[in-house]
Formats: C-alpha cells, sequence, structure tokens
C-alpha cells in the first residue's frame, strides 16, 4: 500500500498553475486586413464595421498553458472481477462488477451465488487478470459481506442487483476508483459501453484481458418481441421501469460477463466520468447479435442508496447523487480526448485551452440579460447580445412574456439596469414560430464599455471559416472548473457564464430534437445555424443562454474579436449529445441595416430622381439631411453619393443617372494630370528622405511638425504641419488675434523662418469653431532634408486612416501616440455644439482617459508604409490628416474634435 501512496503523492505534475481552462477557440485570421493600412469611413455605411468603429475594444494578447500527468490505464478504473477461491489457492473468476463507494461493487444479484457458494474476492487494476505482467497497480480485497436485492429470485430474471461490501477500502488511484449511478430513468445516450472478461462468443473461450463493446440502446417494446415471456424466467417479459435492453449487429455480451456495467463517459470539469446505466444480466447465446438485457440502475437507486447509509456513517443520500460523486472523484478520473496533445509511455501533456467546456470569463462580455419589471411576469433565462453601446440583439420570442414587453437589460450587476427605450421585433416573426425570430433592443441611455464590457461584431457571410464556435450557456461553477489533478470537494452550485466549444453541422446532420419539430414546420433553413457534439455532459452542466450568441474570435486590423453568428435558439445541455440552434445574423443584415443606418433603403427606393430638368452644375437639394445644398456633379467627383448608392442608402440624382445631387463639400474635382502641383507630386518629391524603420515605434521625429510661435500681449506657440515647400497648414485658432503681429515657424527646432502671409478661412467662426483652419505663407522656401520635408494632405473625402498618429505640442521630439477616428454621428452624442462633416473625432485607446484636453494646433498624421509588412526597410510617408479644433468636457475625457483636412484641398489649393 505505501507504493500506492507514494503514488498518489506524484500524481499530478503540474507545469504551470492555472486556476481554470479557457475553452479558447484561438482566433484565427480570415481577413486580409492591416493595422497600417484600414481605412475608417466617414459615414456609417454598413454593419459591418465593429472593428472599426470599437477598434479600442478588440483585444490583444493570449498565452496558451500547458501541463502534463504521469500516464495511467485508467479507462475503467472502476471495473472489477468478481472471483471465487478454489481449494488449490488460484482464483475462478465468474463475474464482473463496478466498483461504486471505497468499498463497494455493484454487480447482478445472479453472480452472488454459484453452485450455492458465494464469491469471496473481488480484484481491480489488473486488466490482464491471468498474467502478473500488468499487476503494478492492481488491488485484490475480499468480500465480506453481500446485499442481495430483498425482491431477488434465483429463478427469475427481475430485480438481479446486488451490493457486495468489501474488508476495506480500496486504495484510490488512477487506475482503481469507484463509477457513478445514472439517476435519470431517461436514458438518451445513443451508444453505451459494456465491459468484462467473458466469452469472445458462443463455445468459445473466456478472454483473460478485459474487453469493451459498443451497444445500441433498444426500444424495450422490440425487445419484448424476443424475450415474450415464453421462458418462464421472463414471464413478464421486459419490465420498462427495471430493464433496458442493448445490443448491435455484430457483438454481445458474454457469459463472463454477468455483473459487468452497461456504462456511459460524461464529461465535466475538462475529465470524463463513467455512469453505470445498467447492471448484465441476461440474454441469448451471445454472439448471435441478440439484445441483451440489463438491470436499469436508476430504478435501484434509493435501494443502493439506502442500502449502504445503513452500514456506512459516511454514507447519506446526496453522497451518490451524480454531481457528488463525479465531483468527488474528479481529480482521478481521464481528461476528455481533446485535452490531450501528447502522449508517452509514462506522460500525457495536456492543453486545458481544448476542453470543451469552460467559464468565460472574457469571452462573453457582450452578453446581458433580460428583464421584466413586473416580477410577476418575470421570464428566465432571456439573454441578449451587445452589438453597440445601445443596441442589444435578442430572440423575438424574449421580447414578450404573456404579452408583457421586458423593460431593462443588466450586465452582470442585477443593480446596473439600462432601460429599454425600443424594441423592433422581425417584422415576419409570428409567435412560436422558430422562424425569423430576432429583435432589436435599443438602450435609453449608452453603457460604457470597459476592460469586462464590450460589444460583439456580426459575421456578415454565409460561409463560417472554422469547423467550431463557441456557444454561450450557462451551468455550476463546481461541475465546471477544469481540473488539472487536484483533489477538491467544494459544493458551488452558483452558476456561471459558460462558453463551450461545438463542431458546425450541416443541415442534412443536424437532427432536430421531437419538442421543437412542430414550431419547424419547413424544418431548418438557411437562417438556421446548428452546432453539437456527440459527448455528453454531466447533468446540470449546462443550459443554453437563449438570444446568447454563437460565437468565434477573429483577428482584424492586429486585435481580435468576439463576432456573433447567430443568437442561441434551442438545444438541450448546450448542444451536448443533441444539436443546438442559432438564429443565424446573416440572414436577417438587411433587416438589422433597417432598423440601425440611417437613410438604409432596400429594393428600388435607394434611387430617387429630383428633376430631369436639372443638368450638371445646378443647385440641387440634398434631400436627406436638412440645411444641406447640393450640386448636380458627375458620380465621379462625389465618392461620398457613390459610396451611400454602393451601401444601399438613399441616393438623389439629377438628369441622369452619371448625375447625382452632392454635398457642396464633398464634392472633389479630379486634377488634370498637367496641373498637378506640389500637393499632388509630395508622396514621390520627398521619397528619398522619408523614414525607414520597420515598426511605427521607431518613429523618434516628426520632419513635417513645425512650431508657430509670436510675440506681442499673449506669446504664445503651437503645432503646425509643412505641406509645400513655403506653405504650412495649422487651425485658425492657432493664429494670433492680431494679424499684425509678427510670426515665426521653427524647423527641427532650430532653424527660424518668418511668416509672410496668414490666411484665415473665410468663413471661420471662433464661436462654434466652423471651418476651423489657417494657411501660412513663409518668407522663403524651406531646403527639404531628412529633418525638415513636407508631409503629405490627406486628399480621401469618404474615409480617414484607422491607425490615426497623434503629435501634440508637449511631446513633438521623441514619439507619437496612436488614435483612432469615430463616426461624427457617435461623437455627437457628447457634445452640445454640432459636429459636422468638415470635422473629425478622435478616441483615445485608454478606456478611461483622465482627459483630452488637447492643444491648438496638436495634429493627426497617417504614415502610409511601402510595403505589405513592415520590414527594417519599409519607408513611412507622412500624411496630414487633422488638426484639434475644439472640446467639450475634455476633461471628462470626451472625445477631441479636429478640423478634418481632407475638406478643404481645394480651398489649400487655391491659396498655394
Amino acid at each position: 500500500m505505501n507504493a500506492f501512496l507514494a503514488c498518489i503523492s506524484i500524481f499530478v505534475l503540474i507545469i504551470v498553475s492555472i486556476e481554470n481552462g479557457f475553452c479558447k477557440l484561438f482566433p484565427i485570421s480570415p481577413f486580409d486586413e492591416r493595422l497600417e493600412t484600414s481605412m475608417f469611413p466617414n459615414d456609417r455605411l454598413s454593419l459591418d464595421d465593429c472593428h472599426l468603429r470599437y477598434y479600442k475594444y478588440g483585444r490583444q494578447g493570449l498565452v496558451k498553458p500547458a501541463f502534463g500527468t504521469p500516464a495511467y490505464p485508467t479507462e475503467f478504473a472502476h471495473m472489477a472481477a468478481i472471483g471465487w477461491t478454489l481449494a488449490n489457492g488460484t482464483v475462478d473468476w465468474k463475474c464482473g462488477g463496478s466498483l461504486i463507494w471505497e468499498n463497494y461493487v455493484l454487480t447482478a444479484a445472479h453472480c452472488t451465488l454459484d453452485n450455492g457458494v458465494a464469491p469471496d474476492v473481488a480484484r481491480f487494476g489488473d486488466i490482464n487478470i491471468l498474467s502478473d505482467d500488468d499487476d503494478q497497480y492492481a488491488q485484490q480485497l475480499k468480500i465480506v459481506e453481500i446485499f442481495t436485492h430483498p425482491e431477488y429470485r434465483f429463478s427469475t430474471v427481475y430485480n438481479d442487483i446486488a451490493l457486495l461490501k468489501l474488508e476495506t477500502n480500496v486504495t484510490l488511484h488512477p487506475t482503481v476508483v469507484p463509477a457513478c449511478l445514472w439517476t435519470d430513468k431517461e436514458v438518451r445516450f445513443p451508444t453505451l459501453e459494456a465491459t468484462g472478461w467473458g466469452n469472445t462468443g458462443f463455445a468459445q473461450e473466456r478472454t483473460p484481458t478485459l474487453l469493451k463493446v459498443g451497444l445500441k440502446p433498444v426500444n424495450n417494446t422490440e425487445c419484448n418481441k424476443i424475450y415474450d415471456g415464453s421462458n418462464r424466467r421472463f414471464r413478464d417479459g421486459i419490465r420498462d421501469q427495471e430493464q433496458i435492453c442493448a445490443g448491435d449487429e455484430r457483438m454481445d455480451t458474454c457469459p463472463g460477463d454477468s455483473g459487468g456495467p452497461l456504462q456511459v463517459k460524461l464529461l465535466h470539469n475538462g475529465k470524463m466520468s463513467p455512469f453505470v446505466v445498467g447492471i448484465t444480466s441476461f440474454g441469448t447465446a451471445c454472439g448471435l447479435s441478440t439484445p441483451g438485457v440489463y438491470t436499469r440502475v436508476s430504478a435501484y437507486f434509493d435501494w443502493i442508496s439506502e442500502t449502504m447509509q445503513k452500514q456506512e456513517s459516511n454514507v447519506f443520500y446526496w453522497s451518490l447523487q451524480p454531481v457528488s460523486c463525479a465531483t468527488r472523484y474528479v481529480y482521478l478520473r481521464d481528461y476528455e480526448k481533446d485535452v490531450v496533445i501528447g502522449r508517452s509511455k509514462d506522460r500525457i501533456d495536456l492543453d486545458s485551452d481544448n476542453a470543451h467546456i469552460a467559464f468565460a470569463r472574457h469571452e462573453l462580455s457582450h452578453k446581458v440579460d433580460i428583464g421584466w419589471q413586473d416580477y410577476n411576469v418575470r421570464r428566465e433565462n432571456c439573454s441578449g447580445t451587445l452589438i453597440a453601446d445601445d443596441t442589444v440583439l435578442t430572440l423575438a420570442e424574449c421580447t414578450s412574456n404573456y404579452g408583457v414587453a421586458p423593460t431593462y437589460v443588466v450586465y452582470d450587476n442585477i443593480w446596473d439596469r439600462y432601460d429599454i427605450a425600443e424594441i423592433h421585433v422581425h417584422p415576419e416573426y409570428r409567435e412560436y414560430s422558430l422562424y425569423n425570430n430576432i429583435a432589436i433592443l435599443k438602450l435609453r441611455k449608452r453603457l460604457k464599455f470597459s476592460e469586462n464590457l464590450r460589444p460583439a461584431c456580426i459575421w456578415h457571410s454565409q460561409a463560417i471559416p472554422s469547423p467550431q464556435l463557441a456557444v454561450s450557456g450557462i451551468g455550476r461553477i463546481d461541475v465546471n472548473r477544469f481540473n488539472t489533478g487536484e483533489q477538491y470537494s467544494a459544493f458551488e452550485p452558483m452558476e456561471i457564464n459558460l462558453l463551450v466549444r461545438l463542431s458546425v453541422n450541416t443541415k442534412e446532420n443536424c437532427t432536430i430534437p421531437s419538442e421543437f419539430r412542430s414550431r419547424l414546420s419547413r424544418g431548418l433553413t438557411k437562417e438556421h445555424l446548428c452546432v453539437g457534439d456527440p459527448l455528453f455532459l454531466l447533468p446540470t452542466s449546462c443550459q443554453l443562454l437563449y438570444g446568447a450568441p454563437m460565437q468565434l474570435p477573429m483577428f482584424r486590423t492586429n486585435r481580435y474579436y468576439q463576432y456573433a453568428y447567430g443568437l442561441n435558439l434551442f438545444g438541450r445541455d448546450c448542444g451536448f449529445g443533441e444539436a443546438a440552434v442559432s438564429t443565424r445574423l446573416f440572414t436577417h443584415v438587411d433587416w438589422m441595416k433597417t432598423v440601425l443606418l440611417p437613410n438604409f433603403h432596400d429594393g428600388d427606393s435607394t434611387i430617387q430622381f429630383i428633376n430631369p430638368d436639372w443638368k450638371e452644375n445646378d443647385t440641387c437639394e440634398f434631400d436627406y439631411d436638412e440645411d444641406i445644398t447640393g450640386i448636380c456633379t458627375h458620380y465621379s467627383e462625389c465618392s461620398k453619393v457613390w459610396n451611400d448608392f454602393q451601401a444601399k442608402r438613399r441616393v438623389s440624382f439629377c438628369s441622369s443617372s452619371s448625375v447625382v445631387c452632392c454635398p457642396m463639400r464633398f464634392i472633389h474635382k479630379n486634377q488634370p494630370a498637367d496641373h498637378e502641383d506640389e500637393l499632388d507630386s509630395c508622396s514621390t518629391e520627398y521619397s528619398t528622405l522619408h523614414p525607414t524603420i520597420s515598426s511605427l515605434d521607431e518613429l523618434s521625429s516628426f520632419p513635417h511638425v513645425i512650431t508657430v510661435r509670436w510675440a506681442g500681449d499673449n506669446p504664445s506657440h503651437c503645432l503646425a504641419s509643412l505641406i509645400t515647400k513655403r506653405m504650412v497648414v495649422t487651425t485658425a485658432s492657432c493664429t494670433p488675434r492680431n494679424t499684425t503681429t509678427d510670426v515665426q515657424v521653427v524647423l527641427d527646432n532650430t532653424t527660424t523662418i518668418s511668416v509672410e502671409k496668414t490666411i484665415i478661412h473665410p468663413n471661420y467662426r471662433k464661436n462654434d469653431h466652423t471651418d476651423n483652419i489657417a494657411l501660412l505663407r513663409l518668407s522663403r522656401n524651406i531646403i527639404p532634408t531628412t529633418t525638415v520635408f513636407p508631409a503629405c494632405i490627406w486628399m480621401n473625402l469618404t474615409h480617414t486612416p484607422l491607425n490615426l498618429r497623434l503629435t501634440e505640442r508637449e511631446n513633438t521630439s521623441s514619439s507619437s501616440r496612436q488614435v483612432v477616428p469615430m463616426y461624427n454621428t457617435d461623437c455627437q452624442r457628447d457634445y452640445n455644439g454640432r459636429i459636422n462633416a468638415d470635422q473629425l473625432c478622435v478616441d483615445e485607446l485608454d478606456f478611461n482617459p483622465n482627459n483630452t484636453c488637447y492643444n491648438a494646433g496638436d495634429q493627426l498624421a497617417w504614415f502610409q508604409p511601402s510595403d505589405a509588412e513592415f520590414t527594417g526597410e519599409t519607408k513611412v510617408t507622412p500624411h496630414v490628416v487633422g488638426f484639434y479644433s475644439h472640446g467639450e468636457r475634455c476633461d471628462k475625457g470626451t472625445p477631441g474634435v479636429f478640423t478634418r483636412i481632407t475638406s478643404y484641398v481645394d480651398w489649400i489649393r487655391q491659396n498655394i
């Protein structure tokens, strides 16, 4: 026994200690996108913009833990060989049994006597009972007491169950550990396993090596056709409550298997625990493919429990319940197959991230619960998926409970409620139907995203680029904590959010549970997404969160985001054993656009002819935005309207399909090739001076950034940017009030040049920061060098680079930092003053910036790489994108507003 204790002391060799496996489906990279070259649309035209709109909430950094354990022969550690000691001292092993407590074996009652003699010994941890070669972990104990079911008669096959008490407890070890009992009459498993040392066939020798056979449960009605009561031993036929049939076309249990288990292994804690469903009782001659009959353990659970409680002070009714048993012995169980990443003779290497189930600590940071103010109509288990700070996707069926609409959503904290302002149910949804079962909830106030609260993205394709998805569920803590081999018995029934990893099924191989078929009159359609896994779970392990997502993490623009593929619709045990089905989001994207995107229209309504008499260059009214005048312009000179048309927003045409009503600010005349100026040639003219780097973090100077200084009553300075050898751009608020004040610019912190003329935009209004831009003409041309050269101007009217770098007055010589653009519509929610299309909001990447109070002239730039990937030879071309204009409540972290340079390209050209 000391050897066994020594084995226990070294049982677990943990290389990396981890609290819990994360069941991570590690992010895949189906998108050919780079942060350095990704573009942000100035107007929101699509729902496929989560990685842009919420770039700052993408995650970075992953660690895959690994550890190992010694390897043991543990597949059937509960299997007992029951024997009769002969006069010569040898043992005749004639029956099997199952260890179900440290000192109790469950077997068939007919195994308690052989020719009037009771068995006296049980052996465990020995695969080959006639050989000494594998006896390293074998334990052999005397049987000291036998409890046969009081209603069993040797003349019949009913109540064929017994308990054998051992002289002492077994020594628990991975090779010898009790099985658990299946307590539910329903046996929903398509395959069960029987094990034993019985005969290998009719009139064949018994096998010395433990064998297993996969058997399928057989309906008792069918089984009764064979065991019809003609034999007096089973005169009542098959008793449905007490017996179960199972068989196979090729295999069956044989004599010598009697008393052995009919079992299934259930998943929990990253381990597989055996549950005894039946006890091998009787059958026809083995090898004839006739179903065998097994004593149904669930029918006798109370008798088993009561019998043991009378004998043992440490056995209680709950002790043998599935959860108690499973968690008691979990540290000794085999790991689920997917966790094992390597195996040798003496060692198993493991990766907990491959577990099928784990706590969703961060991966469900977009899941909210839906609630009703009136407790009397409260509905349980209705969840939603956050796709924006004020928008939740859920099931249509979760928007009504006996006709009462939900009133709020909750994230993580029952006291932190967000009232629902609007409910949009899919117009084709019908009550109780599983078609078009989707709805949108608009919240009255915005949630504040954080490390633990982030939006999900919507997958925009019917195709799924991964064979597996993560499904959101809820279940007990104690049966889902990944076990790394430590012994614990903490009873923790509190539920926690879970993620389970399931395989994607096709419509053809997705079996719909019978209780849902009436709600699917047309069967599964393209709007349904089916997933599942053949493994079965320990009861109470996981329940599907209805309305929460089926998801997959994906890298995009150098970060990864959780993409929602569908909303959980139905599925038992989170899709284990039987399929789970969701409402596929992709099929409802166009409907979602009509609710969530302004001016989105389906079909022909995207086009509106205003007046066929209006010709190119005529004034027109830009129909869907108040107080905006347009000009009839060829669509090639109005990229904004062309983008709107492609995105199915309403577009107003003039006299023909090539002339559109374009807002004046978006008209951008294409420059003829023979009229190019310095603004057009900057990227090539100064290319030899552009820095060569391997990462943007290596940028240590900004040769286009200069300092503007002036003296007078209020001496000051701010930043500007060289855009030609003689012209400088900055904000109007970055110029002295007195136009006669002497102004100078400082280049590379040493060279000073006076300003010959200050040109402030004629429409600049200081009170509302309109057209906050100015040009400075220097008294002479600069001489371009590697330390001083002009930047290019960003000229795209419809898109802004995502990877913006902010250069500030207080820190211009060493580094810049990344900020990201925002939709003006998002930014406007934090502002009282109107933000117009000539302005650009940016957001800090810090979730909770202390302040965003920038200085006039602080500037945004994009550094365009010359190569597809950064190498040590990648050149970057600076493009000036914007200058800081103003901010409201910047001390509270409100995003800053910048002047959008691209809106003023034509004005700049006119004044060069």
